[in-house]
Parts: structure tokens; sequence; C-alpha cells
């Protein structure tokens, strides 16, 4: 049911929620920035919530800027540590 619940949320979530969310976390996403952690986080958001996403994350810092890869990396971690 958990993992029901999960793909339900993910798969209604747009690009507006996820550039919303990430202006009350202090990131600014430009727009292909936007487009790329849109398109890994529906692709990959069980390895993001379930798994290690070693390997994604190091996919996805060479097309971010240097300072929104950092913060998402540190949002993500934040977050994990709260879920554990």
């Amino acid at each position: 049911m958990h993992d029901y619940l999960l793909q339900s949320y993910v798969e209604r979530l747009t690009k507006d929620d996820i550039n919303t969310f990430a202006k009350t976390q202090g990131i600014t996403l430009e727009n292909n920035e936007l487009d790329i952690i849109y398109d890994y986080l529906k692709k990959y958001w069980r390895t993001f919530y379930y798994g290690n996403p070693k390997d994604i994350l190091e996919e996805i810092k060479g097309q971010l800027s240097e300072t929104t890869y950092s913060k998402i990396e540190t949002l993500y971690m934040q977050t994990k540590e709260k879920l554990n």
C-alpha cells in the first residue's frame, strides 16, 4: 500500500510542483535543470526512496550547476536521515 501511495503521488507530480518546492528550499532551478530533475524523479523515484542512488546522483551531477547539485544533494541526505 505504501508503495502504491508513493507511486500515485509521483505520477501526479508536475514540474510546477518541483519548482515550487525547490523555491521553498532556497533552490532556483533553470528550465533545463527542472526538466532533468523531473525526468529523473519520474523514472528513478523507487531508487531514490528505497535504494542507493549514488550512480544516479553522479549522472545528474554533470548536468546541473554546482550550486544546484550541492543544495539538492544536501536536501536529499537530510530527508533520507529523517526517513530512517
